[in-house]
């Protein structure tokens, strides 16, 4: 099953998020736009993993994160990742405590690098809105549009390992094992 370790937004965060989300739909052609239920913050993305590899990779965070404690943050700005011209995604900026998030992404790298999953020296906090967008306006309009827009007062307070699957041609995430942080 494919697989990634998260943080997960609250109900009142997801709507906020939505409401960015729909400033860009208005400012865009077409793009592939996250559904509210799917808003997170990557910590790492494991692809194709088996059942037994969840439950010892969710051990280990268990052992490893007795110490980490709840984590302040804010959204505020948007950012996108490019190829070349083309604007492959568009996120929100994650602020706040956000060398707790850095050190939690490092540990869960360690963790699931024993398990052969492969390293990430390229971790940038973020929170995904929609992929393959094609702008009405140049993007740093957009960015300038967006630029006060804060959505602030989150907590992460779990670390969650989800499972990521198509049903009915829509793009579904699932809970499989939660760390509650103290």
């Amino acid at each position: 099953m494919r697989t990634f370790i998260t943080f997960e937004f609250d109900k009142r965060t997801k709507e906020e998020i939505a409401k960015v989300q729909t400033l860009i739909k208005e400012n865009s052609f077409k793009g592939r736009f996250k559904h509210i239920n799917n808003f997170h913050l990557t910590i790492k993305f494991l692809g194709e993993t088996d059942n037994e590899t969840i439950y010892e990779i969710y051990e280990e965070l268990i052992k490893n994160f007795k110490d980490i404690s709840k984590i302040n943050a804010y959204l505020k700005g948007i950012d996108a990742f490019r190829s070349g011209n083309n604007i492959k995604t568009i996120f929100l900026n994650v602020w706040g405590e956000i060398e707790k998030i850095k050190e939690i992404a490092v540990r869960v790298d360690d963790i699931t690098n024993k398990f052969g999953f492969k390293r990430d020296n390229k971790f940038i906090p973020h929170v995904t809105i929609a992929q393959d967008v094609e702008l009405k306006i140049p993007f740093a309009e957009l960015k300038g549009k967006l630029e006060d827009i804060c959505i602030d007062k989150i907590i992460f307070d779990k670390i969650v390992i989800m499972k990521s699957e198509e049903i009915d041609r829509k793009r579904v995430y699932t809970p499989l094992k939660t760390l509650y942080l103290r």
